[in-house]
């Protein structure tokens, strides 16, 4: 299952999303939860200590490609299997809950 999160600010995304990844890792689900918000805040909502967070690693920009489809439409691919950015990448939090950060989109359309 994927769920996303979007909306106008202050509207307590960070906190729910924190909050379902918790309880489905306590329910025994393999969670990763995904912070791509430039002033991300997931971390800290999902209970991960400051120090932890100051040296997690940040997926990069360019992970992804632009790959055009027979009709010209365009979608992105990952440039590397998403189980190798799993375990480069993710943090642990509390209640097992995997931790990521993808920012720095440079422009609409990019997520």
């Amino acid at each position: 299952m994927k769920v996303a999160f979007a909306g106008k600010g202050g509207a307590g995304k960070t906190t729910i999303a924190a909050t379902l990844a918790r309880v489905w890792a306590q329910d025994g689900r393999n969670v990763y939860a995904i912070d791509g918000d430039p002033n991300p805040n997931l971390g800290v909502a999902l209970g991960i200590s400051r120090e932890t967070l100051a040296n997690a690693p940040m997926v990069p920009k360019d992970i992804v490609k632009d790959v055009y489809d027979d009709e010209g439409r365009q979608h992105m691919e990952l440039k590397r299997p998403l189980g190798e950015l799993r375990e480069e990448f993710a943090i642990k939090g509390p209640d097992g809950v995997r931790l990521m950060f993808v920012t720095g989109l440079d422009h609409a359309g990019q997520g």
